[in-house]
């Protein structure tokens, strides 16, 4: 069994509390696959998913109860340093009979079109290659059941897809460099 450490750095200061890049890594860590990766993600994207947990546009308790405690210049340090950080692949190694399956569903549903040719993200817009399959799959899952509701576009495109496809397209995804 697993077990996991969360140490939570919070720094007293002037200005009150502060939470440092540590905190996070507790869970945002190459270990825990239900996660997204953080290191090296868009900054824009990365601000923009805090400030959606802090106004409760996007549902995780332990985002939402996090974020709620940072400010807006909190908010941008946090998405400004892990956005410095070398990005970290998944090491996932898509099944050989999905890499052309998963490729024409990327282009069936458009997923190039925002999220860039190779789906390394741009700006406000996440990086997808590369992010672990586990995550991948249970967040496209949750955009095609409508539990995520703070982007129709990614639910509207998604519903088209059979569980099936998504896990296909979770793993090829995943092993994107």
């Amino acid at each position: 069994m697993n077990k996991i450490l969360f140490a939570f750095l919070i720094t007293v200061s002037n200005y009150g509390f502060a939470l440092e890049i540590g905190a996070c890594l507790g869970c945002h860590n190459p270990e825990l696959k239900i996660n997204p990766t953080l290191h090296g993600q868009h900054k824009a994207y990365i601000e923009k998913q805090l400030k959606y947990f802090k106004k409760d546009k996007r549902e995780n308790a332990i985002m939402q109860g996090l974020s709620k405690t940072l400010d807006d210049n909190q908010i941008k340090q946090l998405a400004n340093d892990f956005s410095k950080l070398e990005w970290y692949n998944s090491g996932h190694t898509t099944k050989k009979e999905n890499i052309d399956k998963g490729k024409k569903l990327t282009q069936t549903g458009n997923c190039t079109r925002c999220h860039g040719s190779e789906l390394e993200g741009s700006w406000n817009i996440p990086r997808l290659a590369g992010q672990s399959k586990d995550y991948l799959y249970s967040s496209m899952m949750k955009f095609k059941n409508i539990e995520h509701k703070y982007y129709p576009v990614m639910s509207s495109t998604l519903r088209r897809y059979h569980e099936s496809e998504i896990e296909l397209l979770a793993d090829y995804i995943s092993g994107l460099k």
